[in-house]
C-alpha cells in the first residue's frame, strides 16, 4: 500500500493565515495592552543526539500550535494515536462541559522537530478526534492517518502512558515545542528538568479540572500545551496551563491563562507554577482494536451541558454590562429531563454527587444536535446568586448519570476594577487625532465614553456615555480642543471612576 499521501517529508514551514480586523483599513491599530507580564526563560532545544528517546513527541498543528505525544498501544496494525489537550483541538470554542467523540478533524503531527533537522522531519495527517474535553480534565486523543507500525518503521518511538499516579516530588522531564515570541525556525523540541509538586483542583475561565499536577517545569508558554511530563520513559501527565510570568497586581485571577487552585473551596492563584493534567490509567482506553471508551478506560462522556452560561456577576438581581442576568442555556446528548442545583464551589466534585440533586427540580432539555434558530432551543435556567463575593456552581445531571454531572461556574464579584480606565491618543496628520480606549479583560472588559468641547462636555453623567465597540474615535482639527471621558467595566459590571483626557 502506498502511504506517501499520509506520511511525508517536510521541506519548509506551513504558511500562517492572519486575520486582520476591518478597522485596520481605516485607522491605526489599537495599542498593545499595558502589562507587567513577562515570558519565562525557555528550556534549551534538544540536539539531534538527544532526540532518540523523544521521537514520539510531536509538534502539533490541529487547531492551534501545541505539542502532543504518540501513544504506545502495542498494536502496530491499529491506528496511531496522539494525546494532547482539549484546548489544542478546538474545545476552547465548544461548551465548557461538553465532550467530543469520534469527530473527523484536520491538521498535522510533525515528528523529529529538532533544530537544523527540517529536511528529515516527518509529517503525518490528523484524521479524527477520538475524544476531547475540557470538562474535569483538559484532554484529547487524536487518531493519525497512519498505523503505529508504519510510524515505528520510520524510527518513531511511542511512549507508554503511566498506569498509576506518580508520587509527589517525582522527577520528570518536560519535552515540548513552545512557540510564543519565537521565530518559526525556533519552533523545535525543548527539554526541561522539573519536579511534580502535588495534585490540585483548578479553575480557569469557565473550566474546572480535577487532580492536576502542579510543577516547576521551565519555559511553559504558548505551544507547550499538550507536552508530556515523562517519568522513567512513561507519560505521567500533560501540561495544560501556567501562571509563569503573570503579574499578581493586575487583577483578573482565574481568568484565561490565569488558573487558580481551589483550596478549601477558595480559588487562589499561585504564581510561577505550571500545571499538568493527570493521564494515569488512560492506557486502558487503547487495545488491539484501537481506542475505545468504557470498561477500565477512565475517560468519561458528559450527558448534559451549558451551551452558554456562567461567568461573573455582581450578584442578586444586578445585570452584567450587557444587561444579562445569571443563567445557563442547557442541552444534552439526548433530549430529556435533567436535574439542577446551585451550590457554593466548596467541594469542586459536588456536581458529581447524587446527594447534591436530592429534591432538585426537573428541567426538560433538547438534544444538542437538534438545536436550530427556528427549531428547538436550549433550556434557559435562571441562577439565583447571592450578593456575597465568591464562586458558585450550577450543577446539572441526567437522572442516573450524576457521576458525570456538569459544573457551570459563576463568580460573584463586587470589587471595582484594579486598573484605571484610559485611552491612547495618536496624531494621524493634518491636525486629526484617533482615540483608542484601553481594554484589558477581565478588569476592563467593557468601555464607555463621551467627548466634546472642554467647557461643554458632561463627564459626570455616565448614564449618557456610549459603548465602545470596535472603531476608535476619529477627531478632525475642527473638533479640537476636546475632552474625552471614559469609564471601564469589568466582566461583572463593576465600574472604574471616570478618567478625563484633554486633547489639544
Amino acid at each position: 500500500m502506498d502511504h506517501s499521501h499520509r506520511i511525508r517529508a517536510v521541506l519548509g514551514l506551513a504558511a500562517l493565515v492572519l486575520f486582520v480586523p476591518l478597522a485596520a483599513c481605516t485607522a491605526p491599530s489599537p495599542p498593545e495592552p499595558d502589562t507587567e507580564e513577562t515570558l519565562p526563560e525557555i528550556a534549551p532545544p534538544l540536539t539531534i543526539d538527544e532526540l532518540p528517546p523523544y521521537t514520539g513527541v510531536v509538534r502539533l498543528n490541529a487547531g492551534s500550535n501545541c505539542t502532543g505525544t504518540l501513544v504506545e498501544t502495542d498494536a502496530d496494525t491499529a491506528p496511531a494515536y496522539v494525546i494532547t489537550n482539549g484546548h489544542c483541538v478546538g474545545d476552547v470554542g465548544r461548551a465548557a462541559q461538553e465532550t467530543t467523540v469520534d469527530l473527523d478533524w484536520f491538521g498535522t503531527a510533525d515528528f523529529f522537530a529538532v533544530q537544523g533537522n527540517e529536511e528529515s522531519e516527518l509529517v503525518v495527517d490528523v484524521a479524527a478526534i477520538e475524544y476531547s474535553t475540557m470538562h474535569t480534565t483538559d484532554m484529547a486523543v487524536l487518531r493519525l492517518d497512519a498505523t503505529l507500525g508504519e510510524l515505528r518503521e520510520q524510527g518513531v518511538l511511542p511512549l507508554r502512558i503511566i498506569e498509576a499516579e506518580p508520587q509527589p516530588g517525582a522527577a520528570v522531564v518536560n519535552v515540548g515545542v513552545p512557540v510564543q515570541g519565537l521565530h518559526p525556525d525556533a519552533w523545535v523540541l525543548r527539554k526541561g528538568e522539573c519536579t511534580l509538586s502535588e495534585q490540585v483542583d483548578l479553575i480557569e475561565f469557565r473550566w474546572l479540572w480535577f487532580d492536576a499536577w502542579s510543577n516547576d517545569c521551565p519555559g511553559v508558554i504558548q505551544g507547550s500545551s499538550g507536552s508530556p511530563l515523562i517519568a522513567d520513559g512513561e507519560i505521567a501527565a500533560v501540561i495544560n496551563t501556567t501562571t509563569a510570568g503573570i503579574a499578581e497586581a493586575v487583577g483578573g485571577a482565574c481568568w484565561l491563562n490565569r488558573p487558580c487552585e481551589v483550596v478549601d473551596g477558595t480559588p487562589t492563584m499561585r504564581l510561577d507554577t505550571s500545571y499538568a493534567q493527570s493521564v494515569a490509567g488512560i492506557g486502558a482506553c487503547f487495545s488491539d482494536a484501537g481506542f475505545a471508551l468504557g470498561g477500565e478506560c477512565p475517560l468519561t462522556v458528559t450527558e448534559v451541558w451549558a451551551e452558554t452560561g456562567g461567568g461573573a456577576y455582581r450578584g442578586g438581581d444586578e445585570p452584567d454590562p450587557n444587561g444579562g442576568l445569571p443563567s445557563a442555556a442547557l442541552a444534552g446528548r439526548a433530549a430529556g429531563d435533567v436535574m439542577t442545583a446551585v451550590v457554593p464551589l466548596g467541594d469542586p466534585r459536588a456536581c458529581r454527587a447524587t446527594e447534591t440533586y436530592l429534591g432538585a427540580p426537573a428541567v426538560s432539555v433538547p438534544a444538542a444536535d437538534t438545536i436550530e434558530w427556528d427549531g428547538p432551543r436550549p433550556a434557559v435556567v435562571a441562577v439565583d446568586l447571592p450578593q456575597e463575593e465568591g464562586f458558585w456552581m450550577l450543577c446539572v445531571a441526567a437522572p442516573g448519570a450524576e457521576s458525570v454531572g456538569s459544573a457551570v461556574l459563576f463568580e460573584v464579584d463586587r470589587t471595582p476594577p484594579v486598573i484605571a480606565a484610559g485611552a491612547s491618543v495618536e496624531d494621524i496628520g493634518d491636525g486629526a487625532m484617533v482615540v483608542w480606549p484601553h481594554l484589558d479583560p477581565p478588569e476592563l472588559s467593557t468601555v464607555r465614553f463621551t467627548w466634546g468641547a472642554p467647557d461643554a462636555v458632561d463627564c459626570e453623567n455616565v448614564d449618557a456615555f456610549q459603548d465602545f465597540f470596535t472603531q476608535p474615535l476619529m477627531l478632525s482639527a475642527d473638533d479640537l480642543p476636546a475632552s474625552y471621558c471614559v469609564i471601564g467595566l469589568d466582566s461583572a459590571g463593576n465600574a472604574t471612576p471616570v478618567t478625563r483626557i484633554e486633547i489639544d
